[in-house]
Parts: structure tokens; sequence; C-alpha cells
């Protein structure tokens, strides 16, 4: 399949979803940093399913409210505008995709090195000097994003991507990027980017879906992409049991994160399993996979 007809079948054609006025909403106030907790949770209203989940995570025993959660501006207080900001976003673009038919992917493992990945940036970021500390507005939702592209491809072409990811499972020696691009002429971090195009992501965003697999990117946004990548790496790393995450020092070097930094993470993650995996089980329902 050549790239262009791919490009203009993600951004053109009528299968790939829209945005519904409602999510549209929903996104814009979790965009805004100076959102108030009652106009975010009014946006959240809008869309009572959202809203569910929102109110499932505040009252999972993972927050420990002894008297529950019972209101959107209660749950907001308990989990945080950020974070609730970044959630709904992702609740919001995880139920536009159809991910079913194609047994190879497992929405729960995708949600949960997503969410995984956001955490780790999140965690790092006030640890980076502060002359390339990226916006910590930004870093959340570019983690839990970051490789959205992978449920645009398995939405329109599942049968491609089912063969591309037992090709994968068959050769680890190359990237899972490396198989989609055999099967689809392009790979999942384009694919994000086009889809980000088409939905008006913010152009940081979008750097990080097309280069944080590339530790040699030196471009435009640079710190917060290379982060995310770094992020990425380690997160898996932590979901898949790894003792002792693979040091990375020339990016390390460059954000001033030391030796120890990535230890004392590496067990603080650890930790965090459990509440991720109850964060990623939100997600993986909330999808149509």
């Amino acid at each position: 399949m050549k790239p262009e007809l791919t490009r203009l079948e993600i951004q053109q054609q009528k299968e790939l979803p829209t945005l519904t006025p409602s999510v549209q909403r929903i996104i814009s106030a979790c965009e805004d940093p100076a959102v108030s907790q009652a106009a975010l949770a009014d946006a959240l209203s809008e869309a009572p399913t959202i809203a569910a989940r929102i109110l499932g995570l505040a009252n999972s025993a993972f927050f420990g409210q002894p008297d529950g959660v019972h209101s959107l501006p209660h749950a907001i207080t308990v989990l945080g505008t950020v974070t609730v900001r970044s959630i709904s976003t992702g609740l919001a673009l995880s139920g536009a995709f159809e991910t079913r038919h194609c047994p190879g992917f497992s929405a729960a493992r995708y949600w949960m090195s997503a969410e995984m990945t956001a955490l780790a940036a999140q965690y790092l970021t006030p640890q980076i000097v502060a002359g390339v500390r990226p916006p910590a507005d930004s870093v959340y939702l570019a983690g839990l994003l970051h490789n959205i592209g992978l449920l645009v491809l398995v939405h329109l072409y599942p049968g491609e991507m089912n063969g591309a990811f037992a090709a994968y499972a068959a050769d680890g020696s190359r990237m899972l990027g490396e198989h989609i691009r055999d099967a689809l002429g392009v790979d999942h971090y384009q694919a994000g980017v086009w889809l980000g195009s088409k939905w008006h992501f913010p152009r940081d965003l979008l750097l990080v879906m097309e280069h944080h697999y590339n530790p040699a990117y030196r471009g435009d946004h640079w710190p917060l992409v290379l982060l995310e990548g770094m992020a990425a790496r380690w997160a898996n790393q932590v979901i898949d049991g790894r003792d002792t995450l693979a040091p990375e020092p020339v990016i390390m070097e460059l954000l001033g994160l030391t030796t120890g930094t990535m230890q004392q993470f590496a067990a603080d993650m650890q930790i965090q399993l459990g509440h991720v995996r109850s964060f990623a089980e939100t997600f993986a329902a909330g999808s149509c996979g």
C-alpha cells in the first residue's frame, strides 16, 4: 500500500471518527491550563460515559476515599485537575477506535504502556535541568497519546496490522514500526501525525508522535520528544518486569538526569504498577476493543 493512499485514508475517509461537539468541548477544556474545576466538571457532564469512569477511578481502592466520591467536582479534587484533564482526553479519544477485529492487538497492554509512559514522563520532568525542562502541562498528555497512531492503523487496517504484530512476535530484532511499514508502507508514528493534524493537536505533541522512538532527534521541542521516548522505553521495561533499566547516557546527560534518578525511578514505578493497571483497564474499557 502506498504511503500517500494511507495518508488520504487516515485524513479523509469517512470511516475515520470525527470528534463530536461534546468531545471537542472536553478537549478544549482540558487544553486550558487555567480551567476551573467547575468548568471542567461541566464539560465532562456532557459525556456520561467519561464522567462515570472518572468517578469510578476516584472511588477505586488506590485513592482510598472512605466515604466515597459522588460528584465530578469531588472526583477532580481527589484525582487532581491535571490528571483528570489528561485522562478525560484519553478516554474521549480512545472511544473513537474499533480494535476488536485485530486479535494481535491488546488494548489493555497498549493503554498500560501509554499510562506508564505518561506517569514516567511526569515523574522525571521536575528533575530535568531548568534550561531544557519541558512545560509540565505537556508531558502527561504527550506520553498518554505518543503511540495513538497504532490505534488509527488497527482501526483502519486490522488484517494488515494483525500480520505486522505476528511478524514482530516472530522477529523482535526489528522494531514494530519496520514490520508495520512492510505491511502498509507507513508506520504508526506517521499515522499518529496525520491523525493529530486532522484533529488539530498542538505541534509539540505531533513531534512527539513522529520522533519519540529516535534518540538522535534534535529538532524543535527536542527535550520533550527525547523525554517521552526514554520514558516509553523505561516504562515498558518496568511493565515487562525488568529488575534494572537500560541506561540512556546521552539523553540522560542532555536532560541532566543521573543514574541515581534512574534507579529511584525504577523502584517507584514498580510501586505504581497496580495503579497503572487500573487506569489501563479503564481506558481499554472506553475503547471499542
